[in-house]
């Protein structure tokens, strides 16, 4: 099986060391996909208070495979 590395970005990079085991990009996108969720309902990124936020997922040689980007835009005019 290949091994997909999630890194996420958000004005600093946080590398993901270790990497996951999956059946292929699709499963490493549902992945992406639910691990962005799981990050943003937790509160450990805040989008809205960067430029760029985004997660790269790359395969054991380092090349990117996917990019998802982030964001939360509040047209309230209210601070989140």
């Amino acid at each position: 099986m290949p091994r997909y590395f999630f890194h996420v970005y958000n004005g600093t990079a946080l590398f993901d060391e270790e990497g996951t085991e999956l059946s292929g990009l699709d499963e490493a996108g549902r992945v992406a996909r639910e691990t962005t969720g799981e990050i943003i309902r937790d509160g450990g990124i805040k989008p809205w208070q960067v430029f760029d936020c985004h997660m790269e997922v790359t395969d054991a040689a380092g090349q990117v495979m996917l990019k998802l980007y982030f964001f939360y835009k509040d047209l309230s005019g209210e601070t989140p």
